[in-house]
């Protein structure tokens, strides 16, 4: 990890996380869940996909809004901000809890990334952004989209219809609260009963990765 990505992530006071929870790399979670919530000056919130830009040893983070957005006039001013990425969650009943009974409680993977708004306003700058979320979300696409597929003049059109703008991260935390502190056999309950329902698989399996590397280190 590089020193400018370890010092961002240094600053965890901001997040209130147990230390059985603390993520190992919440920079990860961001690449992998990078859907957040802005939340600006006055507690204005916008959910909008945002990027990690790493340029020169410097942690930026790019994206864009649509300017009939309320919000928007609020970020065409340099500020501090917080965005939320939130990874897979779920509800955990007791009824996993047989080795050691407990109460209801909720497994979930988040990060928070704070830092300093700039909005970009530079015409080429605002392009390279735009072609940056493209690239990002269309990468191993065979059959991707480019912006040089967009109809004539539907991209000009668009650039006066959005804000975007740059973060200069200041800090990043984050939590994989996974069932740290159960014993084995209840998580491994857990995890069964995660894996059964579509809608808290994605749960499972970040629970089930997230025992077996553990196991594979620790031979």
């Amino acid at each position: 990890m590089d020193d400018n990505r370890a010092a961002a992530q240094e600053n965890v006071s901001a997040l209130y996380v147990p230390a059985a929870y603390r993520a190992e790399d919440p920079v990860q979670i961001v690449r992998s869940y990078p859907f957040a919530q802005l939340i600006s000056e006055g507690l204005h919130a916008t959910a909008t996909p945002l990027l990690l830009d790493e340029q020169d040893g410097e942690m930026n983070m790019v994206g864009h809004i649509s300017r009939a957005n309320p919000h928007a006039a609020e970020l065409q001013k340099s500020q501090d901000v917080l965005a939320i990425f939130t990874g897979p969650h779920s509800y955990i009943s007791p009824r996993s809890y047989l080795e050691r009974p407990s109460v209801p409680t909720w497994n979930y993977v988040l990060a928070h990334v704070r830092g300093h708004l700039v909005p970009v306003t530079n015409p080429d700058e605002v392009l390279a952004i735009l072609h940056k979320s493209v690239e990002h979300f269309e990468a191993g696409d065979p059959s991707r989209w480019q912006m040089e597929d967009a109809p004539p003049g539907k991209v000009d059109s668009l650039l006066g219809g959005i804000v975007t703008f740059r973060i200069k991260v200041t800090s990043i935390a984050g939590a994989t609260k996974l069932s740290q502190i159960q014993p084995a056999g209840d998580r491994s309950r857990i995890v069964d009963e995660l894996l059964r329902c579509p809608q808290t698989q994605d749960l499972g399996h970040i629970m089930r990765d997230y025992y077996a590397d553990r196991c594979d280190a620790n031979g």
